[in-house]
């Protein structure tokens, strides 16, 4: 192959590898100067997952490029000039798809380890928002003022009628805004909150005497796709999750009396569970933790490599096949959520 066209490959397989120690050194440093949630998401298995799928890409390309370098025009070859042209374009031929592929696959696992990061880092900004609002009374959903702290019961697939849920879910979708694909308007719900943030950024590009730039647009249509791909559900109280709130009912006060033949019979009762008129409310508990489980479907773009790393899925607005993989993870704060730090007894 001409100098020329192996400098080339060297380039690339020289930057692959450069890009790999960036990535794993932007980690390492971000694990050292933030919160716990970093460390983790470094630690969890999809991103073990791209690290090895972007290290192994590196050495694959490094390998191909030392083959090249290595690689010498037939004896025959040599003394026909004309030959050595059509033999590096025969090298190039059966190469190239393959780095190609390989290059393709390093960037998309590298998208998919930032993804895998800002998800992590959504379930932690969720989990802090849940810290603030479960304590807070919306409605039914009363606060410590009005009492325990309250939530509405919900799913993954269905968010139920909680705000304070819905403001969990909303701090996360801000938090996925970045990494999201771009969904029209009028495909997804209507966000007032995406048009909100639309209009803000317009205004401040207008104070400040600048034109909006040409990626303007993009803010409210990646808001849209991360409003409808994010699911959040909080984990029910530590005191309901074996079938029986009433058997660890946490406060004192929550004891049934009835008589019996030999006198008065006192028994564990979680009023809430029991909630009459109404649906079962959880309560939590001073010293519980929240654990608030992200659900986000990240959608991959690079050709080709998308097919073997996601799964299908229809997205509004948007044609042919699309990919996506779904990254789920869970934020966990503790729940101390009173006027002032509570004691851990039961009985004050």
């Amino acid at each position: 192959m001409p100098r020329k066209g192996r400098l080339h490959w060297i380039a690339l397989a020289g930057a692959s590898a450069l890009a790999t120690v960036g990535l794993v050194w932007l980690g390492l440093r971000i694990s050292k100067v933030s919160d716990q949630w970093s460390a983790v998401a470094l630690a969890s298995p999809l991103a073990i997952k791209c690290i090895l799928l972007i290290v192994g890409g590196v050495v694959a390309l490094v390998l191909v490029a030392a083959l090249l370098i290595r690689l010498k025009p037939a004896a025959a070859a040599r003394k026909v000039r004309d030959d050595q042209g059509g033999t590096a374009a025969v090298e190039m031929v059966l190469l190239m798809p393959f780095a190609l592929m390989i290059f393709l696959t390093v960037i998309q696992a590298a998208l998919l380890f930032n993804a895998n990061m800002v998800v992590h880092y959504a379930a932690y900004c969720a989990a802090r928002v849940a810290t603030v609002v479960v304590p807070m009374t919306f409605g039914e959903e009363q606060g410590v003022i009005g009492g325990r702290p309250l939530v509405w019961p919900c799913t993954e697939d269905d968010q139920g009628p909680s705000m304070k849920i819905e403001l969990m879910r909303r701090a996360a979708v801000l938090a996925l805004e970045p990494i999201s694909a771009s969904m029209p308007a009028g495909q997804g719900s209507v966000n007032t909150l995406g048009a909100a943030l639309d209009q803000a950024t317009r205004g401040a590009f207008a104070k400040a005497g600048v034109d909006n730039p040409w990626w303007l647009h993009r803010i409210q249509e990646q808001y849209n796709y991360a409003d409808a791909y994010t699911r959040v559900r909080l984990a029910p109280p530590d005191h309901w999750q074996d079938g029986d709130p009433d058997n660890d009912c946490p406060y004192s006060a929550a004891r049934r009396t009835t008589w019996g033949t030999y006198g008065w019979n006192y028994a564990p009762y979680c009023p809430y569970y029991h909630r009459v008129p109404g649906p079962p409310i959880w309560d939590f508990w001073y010293w519980e933790d929240l654990d608030v489980r992200i659900r986000y479907s990240f959608l991959l773009e690079v050709p080709y490599i998308s097919l073997f790393l996601g799964d299908p899925v229809t997205i509004p607005g948007r044609q042919g096949r699309s990919f996506a993989t779904e990254i789920r993870w869970v934020g966990t704060l503790s729940n101390e959520g009173g006027p002032e730090i509570r004691p851990r007894d039961a009985t004050q």
